[in-house]
């Protein structure tokens, strides 16, 4: 047994999500991309009842071929294929979803797709990354398979804890908070970077809680999209995960202690408003988020709450500017719930909860979504009319590009599924937020009314 060549195999595995199958039936030879995932030697693949799929069940031997593109390493391989049954009621999927999340996509879409495991007989692993050398024949015997149980791929506990935060979202904090610092008369950097600190780990901890809670109630399962996956792909432990959820909200507690201490007792006053809104999101008895409130709620926690109380930290007073200038970072983080809530209405609907999207059906979720991105323009040409912000605030009309491509992928309810327009939100409402908040940051240097 080559070990040296088994680990650069199992490199090989962990950093490809797709491979070419090729199959030999009556109707003769295919060849075809597909996903898989792989674990204690077994590559695990989704098909659909194409080509690919009445070959392997009529002749089970299999050829694949793993490569990111570029002929340096990769493996080819022979195995015998097994049908274990479809996609959706197959623990191993989650094999494959840990790697590639757009086949949660397509299992949802297509129907009838089927997951196979494949037992590898041969494997012919071929690296030229470093130097020049033959390829590598391997048989597959029992040996061969323990070395790959031996070396299972596992995550660390940072990246454990990583993916359960969600961290992609906290652009969703930085806005609010740039925006309530940065129309202080006054920007004490340390207080600034603490507060942003707070908020972060404030919303990393509502969004471990609130997966919990979602998870709990049967409403995550595998075909929803929007949580961190760690439970429903069954990479953490539900203990763990409540704990995890808890240390955060105590530690965010603790950081705003210390802002009371420099700052004055009103944020009290909105850290336990912005705690009871995220608390309640998804606990019961409440449940905001199952009662179509959850549009609201998240506006009002990473709009006004959070930029009022960022902007009280640098001024020890309260005023109703921040909660003005925050309206449209809040409508664009409404934008990003909605992109999530309007992929997932089926799944809603199923789980027996409500949001604003599955009450307005696809169509009216498409118009809903324009109300919103139109409203956050608006505001800003109304808050640069009005004197509350400067000409350099029309900076964030470069960004109308992004904004259109995101509105006809929200007409096209086919392209809402497969193209993630809570991400595209996303990715709009950071580009936004950076334009705004180098208005605001230049307009302290150069003013410009």
């Amino acid at each position: 047994m080559n070990a040296d060549a088994l680990h650069v195999a199992k490199y090989v595995f962990r950093t490809n999500k797709a491979f070419t199958l090729v199959t030999s039936g009556s109707s003769g030879q295919w060849a075809g991309k597909a996903y898989f995932g792989e674990e204690d030697g077994y590559l695990y693949v989704a098909l659909e009842q194409g080509r690919n799929y009445r070959n392997v069940m009529e002749n089970p031997e299999v050829f694949f071929v793993i490569e990111r593109g570029v002929p340096d390493r990769f493996v080819q391989g022979r195995g015998i294929a097994e049908c274990l049954g479809p996609i959706e009621e197959r623990p191993e999927a989650h094999i494959i979803f840990r790697k590639a999340l757009e086949l949660v996509l397509y299992a949802k879409m297509i129907p009838g797709v089927m997951l196979f495991r494949i037992r590898p007989t041969e494997l012919y692993i071929s690296d030229f990354s470093r130097e020049w050398k033959p390829r590598t024949t391997i048989t597959v015997n029992d040996a061969v398979m323990a070395f790959f149980r031996e070396h299972r791929d596992r995550y660390s506990w940072w990246q454990l804890f990583w993916k359960a935060i969600r961290p992609f979202a906290f652009p969703a904090t930085l806005a609010p908070v740039l925006v309530g610092s940065l129309i202080a008369p006054t920007l004490v950097w340390w207080k600034f970077l603490l507060v942003l600190f707070g908020t972060m780990i404030a919303h990393a901890g509502i969004n471990v809680i609130s997966d919990y809670m979602d998870w709990k109630r049967g409403a995550d399962t595998w075909r929803v999209l929007g949580s961190s996956r760690v439970l429903v792909d069954g990479i953490m432990s539900p203990r763990v995960h409540r704990a995890l959820g808890i240390v955060l909200l105590v530690i965010a507690a603790i950081i705003g202690a210390l802002l009371v201490t420099v700052s004055g007792p009103a944020v009290w006053l909105l850290m336990a408003l912005g705690a009871a809104i995220g608390i309640f999101y998804t606990v019961p008895p409440i449940g905001l988020k199952y009662r179509a409130l959850g549009d609201l709620a998240v506006f009002l926690a990473f709009g006004p709450l959070m930029a009022l109380g960022a902007y009280y930290v640098q001024t020890a007073t309260l005023d109703w500017l921040p909660v003005w200038l925050s309206l449209p970072i809040g409508l664009l983080t409404i934008a990003i719930l909605h992109g999530n809530n309007y992929r997932d209405i089926a799944e809603d609907r199923a789980a027996g909860y409500h949001t604003v999207a599955s009450l307005l059906g696809p169509r009216g979720s498409a118009y809903y979504y324009v109300a919103l991105l139109v409203g956050a323009y608006l505001s800003v040409l109304l808050f640069i009319w009005l004197g509350w912000l400067p000409l350099w605030a029309l900076g964030v009309l470069l960004t109308l590009p992004l904004a259109w491509r995101n509105i006809r992928v929200a007409f096209n309810h086919a392209r809402v599924a497969f193209s993630f327009l809570d991400l595209l939100t996303a990715q709009l409402h950071m580009l936004f937020t950076l334009a705004l908040a180098a208005a605001l940051a230049i307009g302290r240097a150069v003013p410009l009314h």
